[in-house]
């Protein structure tokens, strides 16, 4: 049996031992970050510990969860056929806040609805985005609020913000997000297939294999959905590269997310043969990064027995092999109250083997995660709540809290 294969049925084991106050005890190498004096977190790997508990159950293959930050306490749960259900107060509403399923194309376990993100004033204008894959296709649509209902969306109000060609079923990154800058951040992936045949990672004339930066706030009509190119872009002007292109070589990235005390951008990237990667861009880049897909997987050339060079390249900061799992699942940098050990952590985890892991800077500054501990899940994603607290998305149906495990 592979290490993969004793992962998993452990994994299931484990899905099934609640602790008596009612959270599903994770795995613990009995952890903890500290802040410093200089208000750099110090992480000690060797101390990392998680926990989670059920909030609801009973959805179909839920991929994302986010709230609106209009102070509702709601949360919204994306699921990969279309949907998209509101949490209130720990119960599934029963209407869907969301219905796709007539549009979105699910044919390959990677396609579908992907994600969807609130407008940072969406409190204000009720504009919120979607991204999603159609036939050959992948999707970003803003949408609005019923005006009768705050809890249904206009499903007339849909208008294209950008959709890219894509040739195959695969690799469709999907997620859209709000930075700090009040841009929109979203990725397609590569393209799919495997290997990226038609060198789309590294073709600054493609969109695919790219993060993309887009501001959805023309400011000449509010009711036009089309972007505009930021200013800054580091290909504003056309030259190097397609001005929408934030960075390039990314193969499929499964979730990104800025650090909301900070800035800084963490980008999780889905690997080939062998590598799942973490990557960091620190608050102050002006973008134009190159992560290295198709030249690299992980830290290292692709194929292995081909040379490369990396000088120009941005490397990740934490990887694994397929020996502990077969698709990285990005999170966040923890920055809620209720978990003090957790502080300043970021949380990844892989979806085939139910892993997680914490990464910090120890106190040389060299980044290190810690050793995997077991979930019990399938986490096919994380997501962040208004106070910043942290849940994950499992492919049991069920929506989970990230908890202190010494509670």
């Amino acid at each position: 049996m592979s290490r993969v294969t004793k992962f998993r049925a452990l994994s299931l084991v484990l899905a099934l031992v609640l602790s008596s106050a009612g959270s599903l005890i994770v795995g613990s190498t009995r952890g903890t970050a500290t802040q410093s004096s200089d208000d750099v977190t110090t992480f000690d790997p060797a101390r990392f510990a998680f926990a989670v508990e059920p909030v609801v159950g009973g959805f179909d293959q839920p991929l994302y969860v986010t709230d609106p930050g209009d102070g509702s306490g709601r949360l919204f749960v994306v699921e990969q056929g279309g949907l998209v259900r509101i949490v209130q107060d720990g119960e599934v509403l029963p209407e869907p806040f969301l219905d796709l399923t007539g549009v979105v194309d699910t044919s390959g376990s990677e396609r579908g609805l992907l994600s969807i993100a609130f407008h940072p004033q969406f409190e204000e204008n009720g504009f919120f985005y979607a991204g999603y894959t159609e036939p050959a296709a992948n999707v970003v649509t803003r949408f609005a609020v019923s005006r009768e209902d705050p809890d249904r969306a206009d499903p007339d109000s849909g208008s294209t913000v950008l959709r890219v060609d894509d040739p195959y079923s695969n690799h469709n990154g999907g997620l859209v997000l709000f930075g700090p800058d009040g841009y929109l951040y979203t990725t397609f992936g590569d393209g799919g297939a495997g290997g990226d045949p038609q060198g789309n990672g590294q073709n600054m004339d493609s969109l695919l294999g790219k993060i993309l930066r887009l501001d959805v706030d023309t400011g000449e009509d509010v009711d036009d959905p089309a972007y505009a190119i930021p200013a800054d872009n580091p290909f504003a002007d056309g030259s190097g590269g397609r001005p929408e292109i934030w960075a390039s070589g990314v193969r499929n990235p499964w979730r990104f997310s800025f650090d909301r005390a900070t800035g800084d951008f963490y980008m999780a990237d889905v690997g080939q043969n062998r590598y799942e990667e973490v990557n960091f861009q620190p608050a102050d880049s002006t973008g134009g990064e190159n992560y290295g897909w198709a030249l690299t997987e992980g830290r290292h050339c692709f194929p292995e027995d081909e040379a490369c060079d990396t000088e120009e390249l941005v490397l990740p900061v934490a990887e694994y092999d397929h020996d502990l799992g077969i698709s990285v699942t990005g999170g966040y940098v923890y920055r809620g109250e209720a978990i003090p050990s957790l502080q300043g952590v970021y949380l990844y985890a892989d979806f085939g083997s139910g892993l997680v892991w914490g990464l910090g800077r120890d106190a040389s500054g060299e980044w290190v995660p810690s050793d995997p501990v077991e979930s019990g899940l399938n986490p096919s994603s994380f997501g962040e709540d208004a106070a910043g607290e942290l849940y994950v998305t499992s492919f049991d149906g069920t929506l989970y809290r990230v908890v202190d495990p010494a509670a």
